[in-house]
């Protein structure tokens, strides 16, 4: 009897362990608001945790790895900074920030004529998108 005593409650122990792991957790999205709020502050260490935490959680949250390639470039880590934002574009083709941002940092590394077809690709995407707006 005492042995099956101590067994129940190491189970009740383990699961409440288990269950307050899971409610407590952030999601990917809240991990976000939470980088940029540290951003935000100037807080970019707390801040890189955050996005990090994000894409790890969520390896489609584009807006984690986007905050992401900026704090690599504040950190001048240009060649993480491009990983970053190729993977924006890749989880999604039409963002035309992740296109200007791609630029800017191919320009910091030296490489004007990828910058330049970045940009390129920024301004017509953004204009799609403005053409679009104006329509509805």
């Amino acid at each position: 009897m005492y042995s099956s005593t101590r067994i129940f409650s190491f189970f009740i122990i383990i699961f409440t362990f288990l269950v307050t792991s899971q409610c407590s957790s952030k999601s990917s999205d809240e991990l976000v608001q939470e980088a940029t709020k540290h951003s935000e502050k100037g807080a970019y260490d707390k801040s890189f945790d955050s996005f990090l935490k994000a894409t790890k959680l969520d390896p489609k949250n584009v807006s984690a790895f986007y905050g992401l390639g900026g704090i690599y470039n504040y950190r001048n880590e240009y060649e993480k900074a491009v990983q970053a934002f190729k993977t924006v574009v890749k989880l999604d083709p039409t963002n035309f920030n992740a296109r200007y941002s791609l630029g800017f940092t191919y320009e910091k590394i030296g490489k004007p004529e990828l910058a330049e077809i970045e940009y390129e690709r920024y301004n017509s995407l953004k204009k799609r998108f403005e053409s679009m707006l104006t329509k509805e």
